[in-house]
């Protein structure tokens, strides 16, 4: 057998239409689109540089999603962010990333989850904070992977927001309070206390959309 097949986790590569699904779905979130701003598909593809396809594909996902409204012609309108669908949002990756929190205290390897946490660290002791957010995500991904459920994964991949609206992302109070929240997170699932693991995640998720909430008010 290969020794290093068995060590190396296979790199999943995103479809053009799911890095289309993607941008679009960050500005919208990010308030570069505005309430009841019109999506023009052509011009979207133009901007982007791709075909029409993914981006009809991306605007398909997006409407799914709730973010935009098809309309006739080749276009969409924004929905725009309101404090409910962020609620709502929240309110699903509560339950998801709780309970793929708790499966995480199952698995055998906590590697990734430790150089994860390291980086996090590094950043810290760095004063890197504008670096904290891919941090922050690399670590909620990790997480992610090792629930061992591939659905999950997916539908937490596309509830996540990112975390350049949160009030002061890029702060060290912000970034502090973060990675605070994270290493309760962390040293209990490598205690394997799913209890204790469950209630962190929910916190830290409860807390993370106020601060949402906060900076969409401003």
């Amino acid at each position: 057998m290969d020794v290093m097949a068995t060590k190396l986790k296979q790199i999943k590569i995103e479809t053009t239409s799911e890095q289309v699904t993607s941008i679009l779905r960050n500005a919208i979130l990010r308030n570069q689109y505005k309430d009841g701003e019109a999506l023009n598909l052509n011009e979207v593809a133009a901007e982007l540089g791709v075909s029409n396809t993914p981006v009809r594909a991306a605007f398909q996902a997006l409407a799914n999603d709730g973010l935009i409204q098809l309309r006739p012609n080749k276009g969409a309108v924004v929905n725009g962010i309101t404090p409910k669908r962020i609620r709502d949002y929240y309110q699903v990756r509560q339950i998801l990333e709780s309970h793929a929190a708790v499966y995480a205290c199952d698995a055998e390897d906590m590697t990734a989850l430790e150089e994860a946490f390291e980086d996090a660290e590094a950043c810290i002791r760095d004063e890197n904070w504008a670096n904290y957010k891919n941090c922050n995500h690399a670590f909620h991904q990790v997480i992610w992977d090792m629930c061992g459920n591939d659905k999950m994964t997916e539908l937490m991949s596309s509830l996540w927001i990112s975390s350049s609206r949160s009030v002061n992302a890029s702060e060290p109070e912000y970034v502090r309070c973060a990675h605070e929240e994270h290493k309760r997170i962390f040293e209990a699932i490598l205690k394997r206390d799913k209890q204790l693991v469950y209630q962190e995640m929910q916190s830290h998720l409860v807390r993370s959309m106020n601060d949402v909430l906060t900076n969409l008010e401003k």
